[in-house]
């Protein structure tokens, strides 16, 4: 046993990207690298909306250069160890990881992959140990929602579509660059939805049972941002000042979420995607207001503080604040909206217990087990 390493478990720590590059423009830093081996780990979706070429533009005076394109949705074992031999073989000494939350998590481990060519990734998280013996991560964000890019966590998916979450220390990119340009072609569905994950992301980690002062005012930076930018992102995407909010708001609430975790919200969120195949971040959302309630049932102060530093006079008013909002952005307000049906008893019951099973639900702002997660879903309809 590491005793060092369990005692740095333990400490409520601030673990932030050493740089982080804001604004229209930002992806040039990729331009001032020093001449070396550079990894672009994409997906499909960066090649149609021309991600990939205002990347690779920056890479003209690289040592040598590849895009390695990762199959869509979320990452899992099989595709990140069917790349193992093609990413040894190029042997890069940075790893860029353009995309989605997906994207960033999928680069996580394959940089992982690199550094331990022996390292098995399963279904079950393992410690990852210490990185950058062989190569160094660059996380640039196209959507604004997981806020992988500050993150000490990273998401594989079991066989069973199960979501296990690795966190490490190590996982905390070296190079953050938060581009708006290149997150314009998001869809509005996706922009809503991906925003709605950063929302979750800031307001569940700051009741988080391991939250703590710092993290709430982050948070409720990352909540203001969400509310200000987010219909306009929706409605115009090709503001950019719109945009770039959105991807300061997933950073932030990023950094939140690796701090103190999440709760309900996430963990029903988790459990809807793998029983129903419910996009994570609109499931997210969609719980976001009756997880509320929930807590605001069994402690009625809880969601003060943070609504104090929205400049809202209580929990109540953020909790209606957040319900107005998301009707007005398009946020599914039924399961029927969500998954085409509303589940019956049993399969709401099976929901409940899947949820309880989920690590996010250990650090919800109450304690809440299979029955009362089974009630709040029945209160749902």
């Amino acid at each position: 046993m590491d005793l060092r390493a369990m005692r740095l478990q333990m400490l409520k720590r601030v673990l932030c990207p050493p740089e982080v590059c804001v604004g229209k423009g930002s992806v040039e830093r990729l331009a001032c690298l020093e001449p070396a081996r550079v990894l672009v780990v994409t997906g499909g979706s960066a090649r149609r909306n021309g991600a990939i070429e205002r990347v690779t533009a920056q890479l003209k005076d690289a040592t040598a250069h590849e895009v390695m394109e990762l199959p869509s949705g979320e990452p899992r074992a099989t595709a990140i160890a069917a790349a193992r031999e093609t990413v040894a073989a190029f042997a890069p000494e940075w790893i860029v990881a353009l995309g989605g939350g997906a994207v960033l998590d999928a680069a996580k481990f394959v940089w992982a992959q690199l550094e331990y060519p022996d390292l098995v990734l399963s279904g079950k998280a393992a410690a990852i140990g210490p990185l950058r013996r062989k190569a160094r991560l660059i996380a640039v964000p196209t959507t604004s929602g997981s806020g992988s890019e500050a993150s000490q966590a990273a998401v594989l998916a079991a066989d069973d579509g199960t979501k296990v979450p690795y966190v490490s220390p190590h996982w905390v990119p070296d190079i953050a660059i938060l581009d708006p340009v290149l997150t314009v072609s998001l869809p509005r569905e996706i922009t809503v939805a991906t925003g709605f994950d950063a929302l979750t992301h800031a307001v569940e980690s700051a009741v988080s049972s391991l939250g703590n002062p710092f993290l709430r005012v982050l948070a409720a930076t990352a909540v203001g941002l969400v509310l200000r930018h987010l219909p306009v992102a929706a409605e115009n995407p090709q503001d950019l000042t719109a945009r770039s909010g959105m991807l300061e708001a997933a950073f932030l609430a990023g950094l939140c979420q690796s701090m103190a975790s999440t709760g309900a919200a996430h963990a029903l969120s988790h459990a809807t995607s793998k029983l129903h195949g419910a996009p994570h971040g609109a499931a997210t959302g969609f719980y976001l207001l009756p997880t509320m309630r929930w807590n605001r049932r069994k402690n009625a102060a809880v969601y003060d503080e943070l609504a104090a530093g929205c400049g809202l006079a209580s929990g109540a008013a953020l909790e209606a604040a957040l319900l107005d909002f998301g009707v007005r952005v398009g946020l599914p307000q039924k399961f029927a909206d969500m998954v085409g049906r509303v589940p019956d008893t049993a399969e709401r019951q099976i929901l409940a217990e899947t949820a309880a099973k989920d690590i996010c639900l250990r650090t919800n702002a109450c304690r809440l087990g299979a029955p009362e997660l089974a009630q709040l879903l029945a209160e749902i309809g």
